[in-house]
C-alpha cells in the first residue's frame, strides 16, 4: 500500500512523490501519467479515487480523495488516517488544526475547516440511519443486520476528504 500524507494548505505526498497546490496540470500528469479519467476541470487517478481540480489558470486549487473507508488510498492527515478514524475524531482533530471558522451549513453531512482548506464529507449521518431502521420497522420490512451494519459504517467514517487552496471554502 502507497504511503499518502494529506498536507494542508501544501499539497499531497506520495511515497516520494510530491504534488503541490498551484501545481500546473503537466506537472500532475509528469508525476502520475495519464489520468484514469477528466471530467470538466478535473483529473482523476486510481480508478477515481483522487480527483485534481484547477483553476482558470491551469493550476491545481483543489485535491480531494473519493476512496472512503473501502478505498484503495488511505491518506494520511496530521499523523491520522483520514478514511479509518471514526467521523468525529476526525472532525475534533480538523477543527483543532483549524483554530477558527468551520462552515457547518450542511448539517454533519460535510465540514468546511475555512483556516486550513480542509473539507470532509458524507453521504449519511448516525441520525439518518436511525431513522431508517424506525421506518423500515414501522412498514413490516424491518433491515436486515448486515444492510444497518453497512448503512451505519457509511454514517461513521467520512467519504471524501478534499485541501484546497487558501480561503477555497471562504
Amino acid at each position: 500500500m502507497q504511503k499518502i500524507k494529506i498536507i494542508p494548505l501544501v499539497g499531497i505526498e506520495f511515497d516520494d512523490i510530491t504534488i503541490a497546490l498551484y501545481s500546473s496540470c503537466e506537472d500532475v500528469k509528469n508525476l502520475l501519467g495519464e489520468p484514469y479519467s477528466t471530467r470538466d476541470d478535473s483529473l482523476y487517478y486510481f480508478n477515481n479515487e483522487l480527483r485534481f481540480d484547477f483553476d482558470d489558470d491551469g493550476k491545481v486549487e483543489f485535491i480531494e480523495f473519493l476512496g472512503s473507508i473501502d478505498g484503495e488510498l488511505q491518506p494520511i492527515i496530521y499523523d491520522v488516517p483520514a478514511f479509518q478514524s471514526k467521523a468525529d475524531t476526525l472532525y475534533n482533530i480538523l477543527r483543532e488544526e483549524n483554530r477558527g471558522d468551520i462552515d457547518d451549513s450542511e448539517d454533519g453531512y460535510s465540514y468546511g475547516f475555512l483556516n486550513i482548506s480542509v473539507g470532509v464529507y458524507r453521504s449519511s449521518i448516525p441520525k439518518d440511519v436511525e431513522e431508517m431502521i424506525k421506518e423500515a420497522d414501522e412498514a413490516g420490512e424491518p433491515m436486515d443486520a448486515g444492510d444497518i451494519e453497512e448503512e451505519r459504517r457509511k454514517a461513521d467514517y467520512w467519504s471524501t476528504i478534499g485541501i484546497g487552496i487558501k480561503d477555497y471554502y471562504r
